[in-house]
């Protein structure tokens, strides 16, 4: 898999789930950046299941990070199986969650 993956959504919603090697890495790196103009609200959401594995349904996903800043960058330590952006709330706005994995021993 490429990176950094990145995901833009333009409106309220959940983009689609990023599927990570929780299997070798070592830590994630996140960051959400906005578009100058406009206003939003976004969360990031993590998840141990491995979606390949696990319906969707099924997926137990919790809250990483939220805010209504223009830009924020995270780091995540230890094995994460997916990741996601939701807008929440977006004026005149497109919001990019970039996803970088470090791997290795």
């Amino acid at each position: 898999m490429g990176m950094p993956i990145s995901v833009t959504l333009s409106s309220s919603g959940i983009g689609r789930a990023i599927d990570l090697d929780w299997m070798s890495s070592k830590f994630t790196s996140f960051a959400v950046t906005g578009s100058s103009s406009g206003t939003f609200q976004w969360t990031v959401h993590g998840a141990l299941d491995d979606i390949e594995q696990v319906s969707s349904g099924n997926v137990a996903w919790f809250i990483l990070s939220s805010a209504s800043a223009n830009s924020s960058i995270n780091i995540f330590s230890g094995p994460l199986a997916a990741i996601r952006l939701s807008v929440d709330a977006a004026s005149s706005a497109a919001v990019t969650l970039r996803v970088l994995q470090g791997v290795g021993q």
